[in-house]
């Protein structure tokens, strides 16, 4: 199992937005729907530091190419640009990492979220 960790610099007070923007175009409902993901998340620190990031764990790295390569991906880049503090690459997969552990096993999880 691999998770992503996408992070998204904001200008300052845009958490809220960005989240706006996520469920108008339907971004983690879409990706869940990819073969091999098992959970999303958008998350912001409490402290609000004007930045957000998408938790995405999946199968393997093939499962994450399935969304790299899906043709919705990247379809809502204008609305999250407006909100960024700095450039944004749509097409630059996220950093990937090895999951180590995790509980409950990864067979236990479901495309169900």
């Amino acid at each position: 199992m691999i998770m992503t960790f996408l992070t998204f610099n904001l200008n300052p007070g845009n958490e809220e937005k960005m989240k706006e923007v996520f469920l108008k175009w339907n971004i983690l409902e879409t990706s869940i729907q990819v073969e091999g993901c098992y959970k999303l998340a958008l998350v912001a620190p409490q402290e609000r530091a004007d930045r957000v990031h998408v938790v995405g764990f999946w199968e393997d790295n093939q499962a994450y190419q399935r969304w790299i390569d899906h043709p919705e991906r990247g379809a809502a880049v204008e609305d999250i640009s407006a909100l960024l503090n700095g450039t944004f690459d749509s097409s630059a997969p996220a950093p990937i990492m090895d999951v180590l552990h995790a509980v409950p096993k990864s067979d236990a999880w479901t495309n169900a979220g």
